[in-house]
């Protein structure tokens, strides 16, 4: 899913394996394999680097894109169910107050780990 969703936000421009590999934490050779298999099925083609002829991108397709939103689909319809009948201004309270509970909950982790 990351595979897609970073080039998606590339625009036409396309994103290096190597920028693929740093964001996922594995090597070029693992992201190479894996856009293989997005490219075999559809979702993603190579394209050369304009600023770089020895290199290439890799591009989300319309295949990829619609992919992309029908795997977010359900996810949107329950927030839309869950969230019914809010407020804009109590969903902004709400947005707050989780903000916050995960400050709290960054801070007791830290406090845990310097043994207080």
């Amino acid at each position: 899913m990351d595979l897609l969703l970073r080039p998606s936000s590339a625009g036409d421009e396309g994103v290096s394996i190597g920028e693929l590999a740093q964001a996922a934490g594995v090597t070029s050779r693992n992201v190479t394999g894996l856009v293989d298999t997005l490219e075999r099925d559809g979702l993603a083609r190579r394209v050369p680097d304009r600023r770089d002829r020895r290199s290439v991108l890799a591009q989300i397709t319309p295949e990829g894109l619609a992919w992309i939103e029908a795997f977010r689909k359900p996810s949107q319809l329950a927030m839309a169910a869950i969230f019914r009948g809010f407020t804009t201004e109590e969903l902004g309270l709400l947005r707050h107050l989780c903000l916050r509970l995960a400050v709290n909950q960054e801070q007791l982790a830290q406090h845990l780990r310097e043994g207080r």
